[in-house]
């Protein structure tokens, strides 16, 4: 990683055959080629996110199924083709809704529009937009100028790390880790937050739950049937967030910036599903302080939080082009 920071421009990657990462990046192509059959040779890798992590292996031989823990690197890859098949999508749904629908607009360009109508927001601005496969980054500047990048790697390579370290094999709870507070329940009137408080409650935790794990939702709690120390669980979360969305936001602004400067920059308004996470926004305000940088949450539209960005500029570069 240290050593793609100091290249330019990255058209493709391409790796030595037959070793695991070639091998995976050769599923890579054969995946999108199978999604994208007109592109052909031009799928291009335009950009890695390597992450080191620890994954169990079961020892070979052991009477109880032991495992240890051995280094392992996850890999996030940006995919490019030459033509996406969204034009075929695009003449399904009018053919199915009959509706006029059009492919427009650049993702990051889209979701900048949207963070605009934040209040309070005005240019120049710079966003990043932290999905489930990519974060991308964006500055508008008043002229009407925007810089922006796509990086590989979010949200779901953070669920895979989780469910890697911890020995999940379950995607669905290691998304739940990600997602939600935890508590461990130690009576039927108390129960341990992951941050050391204690939390008691008038009527009674239902006994299912005694001595357990729990994942604390808006629904109610959910427990971990894995018998895994609370502390050890939450060690693995945070830093999986870390390596992948910090990383990555530092190294999206620094392409965006003027002259490649963080300092350059003012404030970031964060957007899209990653930013309502209840840790994500935090870290990343506690990385961006040591460049005097002010980050917060988008409220795209005054009311719908950091979702919405990308809908909302869609909807605000149709009507504009149609004034236009």
């Amino acid at each position: 990683m240290a050593d793609l920071a100091e290249v330019g421009e990255i058209r493709d990657i391409a790796c030595e055959w037959y070793t695991n990462v070639g091998n995976m990046f050769r599923r890579i192509r054969r995946g999108m080629g199978e999604v994208d059959k007109e592109s052909g040779s031009n799928i291009c890798v335009t950009d890695i996110l390597a992450v080191d992590t620890l994954a169990p292996v079961v020892i070979s031989g052991a009477l109880a199924g032991e495992t240890c823990l051995e280094k392992a690197v996850g890999i996030a890859a940006m995919v490019r083709t030459e033509k996406l098949p969204m034009e075929e999508i695009a003449a399904r749904l009018r053919q199915e809704l009959g509706v006029r629908v059009a492919v427009a607009g650049v993702e990051a360009v889209m979701a900048s529009l949207g963070a605009l109508t934040t209040p309070g927001v005005a240019m120049p601005m710079a966003i990043l937009d932290m999905g489930g496969g990519s974060t991308d980054a964006a500055v508008l500047y008043p002229d009407g100028r925007a810089e922006l990048t796509h990086q590989a790697g979010a949200g779901e390579l953070v669920t895979m790390l989780i469910e890697i370290e911890l020995g999940l094999r379950d995607h669905g709870i290691a998304e739940q880790i990600k997602r939600y507070p935890l508590a461990k329940v130690e009576s039927l009137f108390h129960m341990r937050m992951e941050n050391g408080q204690m939390a008691f409650v008038e009527e009674s935790i239902d006994p299912r739950f005694y001595g357990r794990v729990v994942m604390l939702t808006g629904e109610g709690m959910i427990r971990l049937e894995q018998d895994i120390p609370m502390e050890k669980i939450v060690q693995v979360r945070r830093e999986a967030k870390r390596k992948v969305f910090v990383t990555n936001a530092l190294r999206a602004l620094k392409k965006v910036a003027p002259d490649h400067d963080l300092k350059r920059l003012s404030n970031v308004v964060l957007v899209g599903g990653s930013a309502e996470d209840f840790e994500i926004p935090d870290m990343l305000m506690e990385e961006f302080a040591n460049y005097r940088i002010v980050c917060g949450r988008g409220n795209i539209r005054g009311s719908e939080g950091p979702r919405n960005a990308v809908a909302t500029g869609l909807v605000l570069s149709y009507i504009g082009e149609r004034q236009w």
